[in-house]
């Protein structure tokens, strides 16, 4: 089998080298060109599966080779991956109006946000290929050995008594070790999901299997029933022994058919449980083209009790959608960056997986522990600061008004999305403003402080995004 091509377009040998050893572990072929005007000459006799591209290039510039691209017949349908160490919002809403399908940091690039990526476009790591393998959460020696040579670091602040400045460094590998596991985690519910969707789908082909097998195996005992009593009317005595043979095989038949209805129930059940511990809408794992879930009920209250209709690559949206980041700093603003940029690929990927409707986007914020600066602007308060020496941000008198966020990025992305153009996912802005935390905040006692509250706070800034029934 073909290895699929990949294009890295950098004219830094450095960065080169980086993307194209994280790329090894993919089923790619990986070539490099150090301009734009390589890249295109590359172009005019290859047809790579995705095209990483550098902005800030020595001649013709990425957005420059961008445009070329798409506007080429023959390259115009190639994925093109900005990969530039820009992620203003200014450079995001270039890069998505140009045609970019996805935007890479330099600064900031991880293996599970190229994963994200690649996944989208159908290309998958070569051990996933041969046998998926669910990842555990033990710390690699590198890690092991990083941690190790922090705690030796820290000997000298003990020995001056800065128990403070200890404190906040293991809470900082702390959070870093937590991120993995959070990584690890969200890998591991993947993999379950994808096998126990491909369960559901052996399930429905035995039932039908099965059925069809009981069935021609009645209507043969039915037609040979008949043939007899027509060419030997003498042996009518039998028939009380065919009637039997008959309902023996209905009955077979029913069993069976119940009992993989069932299989079927328990595993897609099963799958929402899954996906409900994680606050995921059920009205996402319905396929909207689904006969099934269009069909009217017999018996009142069979809707609400039925097995919901799972569709994969809904599913797999879904899936992608939870080990997304769309969290945003204090005062940054929710609509831009790598958060608008998450928001056009879940666009994509709910399209593609048949999603047509509403989403509605709800933009919430966190309760910060705020103190004055030396202008007297309010900022986030120091860590060692006390709950009780906080102005708290819910206290003053603020309005969240949607229109307040609309950003110029996201005006773009409204005007340029595929999905949103052609009618298929219609999108509704909505401020929660601090009234639906989805982490809690400490207890707030005496000992509280604000570096405890704000980790939580940062975590209640996010933009989520709902399905209305």
């Amino acid at each position: 089998m073909n290895k699929k091509q990949a294009l890295i377009v950098d004219d830094s040998k450095t960065a080169q080298y980086l993307l194209k050893r994280m790329l090894q572990q993919y089923d790619l072929h990986i070539d490099v060109a150090s301009s734009a005007e390589e890249a295109l000459a590359y172009l005019s006799y290859n047809h790579p599966a995705v095209i990483f591209l550098d902005q800030q290039m020595t001649g013709m510039t990425g957005f420059d080779a961008l445009k070329t691209i798409k506007a080429n017949p023959h390259t115009a349908l190639i994925p093109v991956i900005m990969y530039s160490s820009q992620n203003d919002d200014l450079f995001v809403s270039q890069a998505i109006a140009l045609g970019a399908q996805g935007i890479l940091s330099k600064g900031g690039l991880q293996p599970a946000n190229l994963q994200q990526v690649l996944e989208r476009l159908n290309i998958r790591s070569q051990g996933e290929i041969a046998a998926p393998v669910v990842e555990t959460s033990s710390p690699q020696p590198e890690e092991a050995a990083t941690m190790s040579a922090a705690v030796p670091a820290l000997v000298p602040a003990t020995e001056v008594a800065d128990i403070e400045k200890i404190r906040v460094q293991v809470g900082r590998l702390f959070e870093f070790h937590i991120a993995d596991l959070k990584t690890h985690i969200n890998n591991s519910t993947q993999f379950i999901i994808k096998r126990l969707t491909t369960s559901i789908d052996k399930a429905s082909v035995r039932e039908v299997n099965v059925g069809s097998n009981l069935l021609a195996s009645v209507r043969s005992a039915v037609n040979s029933a008949a043939l007899g009593a027509r060419q030997q009317p003498q042996r009518l005595f039998l028939t009380p022994v065919l009637l039997a043979l008959l309902l023996l095989g209905t009955g077979m038949l029913a069993y069976f058919v119940l009992q993989n209805q069932s299989d079927t129930q328990i595993a897609s059940q099963k799958i929402l449980a899954i996906l409900e511990a994680k606050n995921v809408d059920r009205s996402m794992l319905a396929a909207p083209s689904s006969a099934a879930a269009m069909a009217p009920s017999d018996k009142p209250g069979d809707a609400a009790h039925a097995p919901v209709p799972v569709s994969q690559s809904l599913l797999q949206a879904v899936s992608w959608a939870q080990s997304a980041d769309f969290h945003f700093d204090y005062g940054e603003q929710p609509l831009s960056g790598a958060r608008l940029s998450n928001l056009n690929q879940l666009i994509y990927l709910l399209a593609e997986g048949g999603y047509r409707g509403p989403l509605v986007i709800n933009i919430n914020f966190g309760n910060f522990c705020l103190e004055q600066d030396e202008t007297g602007a309010l900022r986030p308060a120091r860590s060692d600061t006390r709950l009780a020496a906080c102005k708290m941000q819910k206290d003053m008198t603020q309005r969240f008004s949607a229109n307040d966020y609309i950003t110029l990025p996201y005006q773009t992305f409204e005007r340029t999305a595929a999905p949103l153009q052609d009618g298929r996912i219609t999108l509704r802005l909505v401020t929660n403003g601090m009234n639906t935390p989805a982490t809690e905040y400490p207890a707030s006692t005496p000992q509280v402080t604000a570096g405890e509250w704000n980790r939580a706070a940062l975590r209640n800034n996010r933009v989520s995004v709902q399905f209305p029934n």
